[in-house]
């Protein structure tokens, strides 16, 4: 077997390794719906902080839940990264359908974006409109992967690579429109309970999250390289999240028979059924979804501490918040973590094509022929094995 080969029939089975378990996490929250909710509103925040981490501005899932429960940020760069997380979230959350609408979900990705333009090259905006025509008829991409790749590569080459966060929500809102669920109305004022609770999408794929597990990998949609780190990263993010579904249901089943225990009158299975929709929780809004005074919140809080169903985030006692014990861990963290990347963009590899070098009217097709030629390879793997 010739060398090119060898590397199509690997990156093959790396895309089947990766649709495989995909499918497989899909078709788990297909038949569990409120899985597939408690798993996303988790996920959700852990994606839009380390697509901000990727622009080198540190900030933890905990410094995203500070800013919107207590109003509170200790630096500059924790303030600005929480503000740029949350922006984020409101995409995440509720994608919109990119094939059906394709220029408004672009314009929310962009508006979206983690940038550090001055407020008045905010509005030079790129040709939104081409960018939807390119993508055009992407629902029919031979895998969600592919599709959602050849999404954020349009865009990037589209906008020159000016907005790399936006490009990962265009991914996203790519994977979730692929996915049969492009129905998702955008969301703009809605708080992070608001967000957590009411996510109206199916994505599967966090490109973030596989980009920054265990190691730094830079994010280059358009090389081959860039390509293959992502697959890889998805694929062993995709493997911890099969991973954490019996987690997520023993956890369920388990409060669930703790509350149905209580006595007749305990409010403590309304509480277990709201921190399935809603993983943060104060004893203030606990008050008003159930109905209960603000003594009987703090209780109940208290019998949701004891039976494992909420754990506490905060240490002060005049403002407390609690979290879904898969949650908690992660939002206690105010630093460490990740390795921080020292640039948000890729190096340049050899080969590839730069974007600064486009003519301004280069039609987007022909940046992405270094994309092609590796997907051309595999292509010809897969003709062999359907001639055998």
């Amino acid at each position: 077997m010739r060398a090119g080969e060898g590397r199509g029939e690997a990156l093959v089975l790396l895309l089947l390794a990766l649709e495989t378990r995909a499918a497989r996490l899909q078709g788990a929250f297909a038949a569990d719906p409120e899985l597939g909710h408690a798993w996303r509103a988790q996920t959700a925040l852990a994606e839009v902080t380390r697509s901000v981490t990727l622009e080198d501005i540190h900030v933890f899932e905990g410094d995203v839940v500070r800013h919107h429960t207590e109003n509170r940020a200790t630096t500059a760069e924790v303030a600005r990264g929480t503000q740029a997380a949350s922006d984020l979230l409101r995409v995440v959350s509720a994608p919109g359908d990119l094939y059906a609408d394709p220029e408004a979900v672009l314009g929310r990705c962009w508006r979206a974006a983690v940038t550090i333009q001055r407020e008045s090259d905010i509005d030079d905006s790129p040709d939104l409109a081409g960018i939807a025509a390119a993508i055009g008829g992407g629902g029919a991409a031979v895998t969600p992967f592919l599709g959602a790749l050849r999404a954020a590569c349009l865009f990037r080459l589209g906008t020159m690579g000016r907005a790399p966060s936006a490009e990962r929500l265009v991914f996203l809102a790519a994977d979730h429109a692929l996915r049969g669920a492009g129905e998702g109305r955008a969301r703009y004022d809605a708080g992070l309970d608001g967000m957590l609770r009411r996510i109206e999408a199916t994505w599967i794929l966090t490109p973030s999250l596989a980009l920054t597990q265990g190691r730094f990998r830079p994010w280059s949609p358009v090389s081959a390289a860039g390509m293959q780190d992502l697959a890889e990263g998805l694929l062993a993010e995709l493997d911890r999240s099969v991973g954490m579904l019996p987690v997520l249901r023993r956890w369920r089943d388990g409060m669930r028979a703790a509350a149905g225990a209580r006595h007749g009158k305990s409010r403590l299975r309304d509480l277990v059924e709201l921190a399935l929709s809603e993983p943060i929780l104060t004893s203030g809004h606990v008050r008003d979804r159930l109905g209960v005074s603000p003594r009987a919140a703090l209780y109940l809080m208290q019998e949701a501490e004891e039976i494992g169903l909420l754990a506490l985030i905060t240490p002060r006692r005049t403002y407390r918040v609690w979290a879904v014990p898969t949650l908690a861990e992660r939002l206690r963290q105010r630093a460490g973590g990740i390795g921080a990347p020292r640039t948000a963009e890729a190096p340049p590899e050899v080969g590839a094509t730069s974007l600064a070098d486009l003519a301004p009217g280069a039609p987007v097709s022909e940046a992405m022929a270094e994309l092609d030629a590796a997907l051309a390879q595999a292509d010809r793997v897969l003709e062999r094995y359907r001639r055998e």
